[in-house]
């Protein structure tokens, strides 16, 4: 860094000489804030001001408790990276960023689920060694049952379990678009999603969408364009942006995939919020759908379980693809997820995180201008930040008052063409006092101007 008399101007400029001539390159982390201003001697607001200067301008990004790096995030990530102090409980650190439903605690269901399978293990009722890739038959069969309601008449020969919903995800993407085609999606969508196509060096083609989701007319245009084997879609609760796809909306874009020989990947994970939610396509194209879905969000992330379910054909291919990547599903979480999908417990836990969410949603609407209140049953805010604002400084702003949001470029194929705004999780905070306190800082902050952010000292 520079030496002598500084401003946040010329701090700014400076860093960005370097990233442009590579000598700062993408991932370099910046000296801490007040370590940076004793050796310039400078107050550690210049050396804010100049860092949230590279944020708004797209050449950084902060990470809460990490600090500020150079270039955007790990696109191989599933969600923003968490800070040291996220795990505390006691952390400072409200977090709208990583969706979790904890706000309603999921332990007593999952402590009696794995009492009874380590007690059926000790039986002998559960393997201890090596099983099916695709799991036991009974697993299968228990998933099967659970998973009918959006894929009517499923056998337990259509099931493969994984290791929670983004790895059914990976292994669909490997066996069904690995061998030269691309995938369509959102072009907002689950980082997830733009995670597993990157590492798996498979081209991701975003496919614009409008307020009922993907257009049909949209995925036609880049089926055109591209090569493409399958195409992603979330017809409930789509992440990020909350959009629940009418039935002729899924009807259109079925009938496109069938026109275009697509194969359709369909993410249910957030079907248990919406029990009334219209057919799905696995309902509609079952030849050519393949569901996924897991436990991370009904149950909790510490049953990582998951399910892939489609047509035998497919199937096959995708459980070749598990057996070579992760070769089974531990038996002892696989029985105590089986013994879970059948219980009272699990339908009643998720009503009463339809109806947490639905009262957070009222505190939101209260709150935050330009929120729809039918996008957010899911428990996602898509919130579009003031004009002169940017998502990136919204986001670095917030996290200084801390509380932690995702900016729309997570979420993007293309990040340079992201929206102005942020996805907020309405359930991960378990203290309902402590969601309002940051729901209110945030609040406060859509209150504020942008551009006084940025005014040198």
């Amino acid at each position: 860094m520079q030496t002598g008399p500084a401003t946040a101007r010329s701090i700014e400029t400076h860093l960005r000489a370097g990233i442009a001539d590579e000598t700062l390159a993408p991932g370099t982390r910046l000296p801490p804030i007040r370590e940076a201003a004793w050796q310039l001697g400078c107050a550690p607001a210049t050396v804010a001001r100049a860092y949230r200067g590279l944020v708004l301008a797209g050449l950084a990004h902060g990470e809460v408790g990490r600090g500020t790096f150079v270039g955007g995030p790990d696109r191989r990530a599933a969600f923003p990276p968490s800070g040291p102090d996220d795990a505390d409980p006691q952390s400072r650190i409200v977090d709208f960023a990583v969706n979790g439903f904890q706000m309603h605690d999921a332990s007593p269901l999952v402590r009696a689920a794995f009492e009874r399978a380590v007690s059926r293990m000790t039986d002998g009722l559960v393997p201890v060694g090596y099983s099916s890739p695709a799991g036991r038959v009974e697993d299968r069969a228990a998933a099967a049952r659970f998973l009918a309601k959006w894929r009517p008449g499923t056998d337990a020969r259509e099931v493969l379990l994984t290791h929670g919903a983004q790895s059914a995800l990976f292994a669909a993407f490997q066996a069904l678009a690995g061998r030269g085609g691309g995938i369509a999606c959102d072009a907002a969508t689950y980082p997830g999603v733009i995670g597993a196509a990157v590492a798996l060096g498979i081209a991701l083609h975003p496919v614009a969408g409008d307020a009922n989701g993907m257009r049909p007319d949209a995925l036609e245009a880049v089926c055109r364009r591209h090569s493409v084997s399958l195409v992603v879609v979330m017809p409930d609760v789509q992440n990020p942006t909350g959009i629940s796809m009418p039935q002729t909306r899924r009807a259109d874009l079925a009938t496109v995939a069938s026109r275009q020989g697509l194969m359709i990947v369909e993410d249910r994970i957030y079907g248990f919020l919406m029990p009334d939610a219209e057919p799905g396509f696995s309902s509609i194209a079952p030849e050519r759908t393949v569901l996924v879905y897991g436990l991370s969000k009904c149950v909790a992330p510490v049953l990582r379980v998951g399910y892939a379910v489609g047509p035998e054909s497919l199937i096959h291919h995708i459980e070749a693809v598990l057996n070579a990547t992760s070769l089974m599903v531990s038996p002892l979480l696989a029985d105590a997820a089986s013994w879970l999908l059948e219980q009272p417990g699990l339908p009643e836990r998720a009503a009463s995180l339809r109806a947490g969410i639905a009262r957070r949603a009222e505190y939101c609407l209260a709150r935050l201008p330009g929120l729809q209140a039918d996008r957010l049953a899911g428990g996602i805010a898509w919130l579009a930040v003031p004009e002169d604002w940017t998502a990136d400084g919204f986001a670095a702003e917030a996290a200084t008052r801390g509380v932690r949001v995702s900016p729309a470029r997570h979420f993007c194929v293309e990040p340079r063409s992201a929206p102005q705004a942020v996805r907020l999780c309405l359930a991960t905070v378990a203290n309902e006092h402590r969601f309002q306190a940051g729901m209110d800082a945030l609040a406060g902050l859509m209150s504020q101007s942008g551009r006084a952010r940025l005014v040198s000292p």
